[in-house]
């Protein structure tokens, strides 16, 4: 097991000064935490009393800012639409104080997320959660020639498809050329991801998405199907049960033709964000050797379910750091 923590460590310490673009639909986490000691006489639902609010980085935002926390040293170049106002002010800082370059249209609505939490009983739940969003096709045009000359000198591209209307056909002809470098987090309710995903180098649905892309309810046939579909790595993320890697090359016959990563238990769980920090992990992890191996898939897969196990142990969205997954990794013993 020391063995196997000081592969996956040599890995890792591979991670910083990567060149990452993502593009995506940008998005602001907002957290409204308090108390609930009664109902409303006006209607059967609780009375929070407010104590605090928080702001927190989501969708394609969430994926740029688990890349800055994971690749110290690097240059990460983010892609979205916001608006010109206070959620969208609010955005950008958080990315800014991370060093995270914001490439942003402000002709949309800031799209955000407000979770209300409350401690109830004893417990802390969710009571509500509030979407404010615009769904509409948003076009890039003035900044594809610079979207275009940073895939070109990028080590890893991240399409982070909300299907808000930024991750569009057209789009993703233009990035075409840069296939081989492609990770894309996908999301079926964007009407055209059969065409728009075909020929990325990894796709990464979560079980439900899986099950939804390819018609398919059992997990190993939903695998086969999508990376047949689109001639791309699929790694499907499956909650608690971890995760399953359908890679499309054998090294030989006896080559495994899918790679099971058990979760390591936590004492929580919470899923809120978790996609994009394994998709964030698992595009570093791979980008670290420019020859793709199985025994490199396998490791990654596992490295990103470790970092994604540190992403469950918090409230909402978190981007676990560098030094947070090394440290795990070395005092973790029960690597499978």
């Amino acid at each position: 097991m020391k063995e196997m923590s000081e592969e996956l460590l040599t890995i890792v310490n591979n991670f910083p000064r990567k060149k990452v673009l993502v593009i995506g639909d940008v998005m602001l986490d907002k957290y409204s935490f308090g108390r609930v000691k009664r109902i409303s006489p006006e209607a059967p639902v609780p009375v929070l009393l407010l104590e605090k609010e928080e702001y927190k980085a989501g969708g394609a935002a969430n994926v740029a800012l688990n890349v800055a926390n994971l690749s110290p040293q690097s240059e990460v170049h983010l892609f979205g639409f916001t608006g010109e106002d206070f959620y969208g002010e609010i955005l950008k800082k958080l990315l800014e104080e991370k060093k995270i370059t914001c490439h942003f249209k402000t002709n949309s609505l800031t799209c955000v997320k407000e979770r209300v939490i409350g401690w109830t009983s004893g417990q802390k739940q969710h009571i509500l959660r509030i979407d404010k969003e615009e769904i509409s096709k948003k076009i890039f045009d003035d900044k594809i020639q610079e979207i275009l000359d940073l895939a070109k000198s990028a080590d890893i591209i991240i399409v982070s498809d909300y299907a808000k209307g930024v991750i569009t056909y057209d789009l993703m002809s233009y990035l075409h050329p840069f296939k081989h470098k492609i990770f894309i987090d996908p999301k079926p309710s964007n009407k055209d991801f059969k065409a728009i995903y075909k020929n990325a180098f990894l796709i990464t649905p979560s079980r439900d998405e899986a099950v939804l892309m390819s018609g398919y309810s059992e997990v190993d046939e939903a695998g086969y199907f999508l990376r047949k579909e689109f001639d791309a790595n699929i790694m499907i993320t499956i909650g608690k049960d971890g995760m399953k890697l359908f890679p499309t090359f054998k090294e030989n016959k006896e080559s495994l033709d899918k790679i099971y990563i058990k979760t390591i238990p936590e004492e929580s769980f919470e899923e809120t964000g978790a996609g994009d920090t394994a998709i964030a992990t698992l595009a570093l992890a791979l980008s670290t050797q420019k020859e793709k191996s199985l025994s490199l898939f396998k490791n990654s897969a596992k490295i990103a379910n470790m970092a994604a196990g540190i992403t469950v142990k918090h409230i909402g969205s978190y981007a676990p750091t560098f030094i947070e997954l090394q440290e795990k990794i070395s005092k973790t013993t029960n690597v499978q």
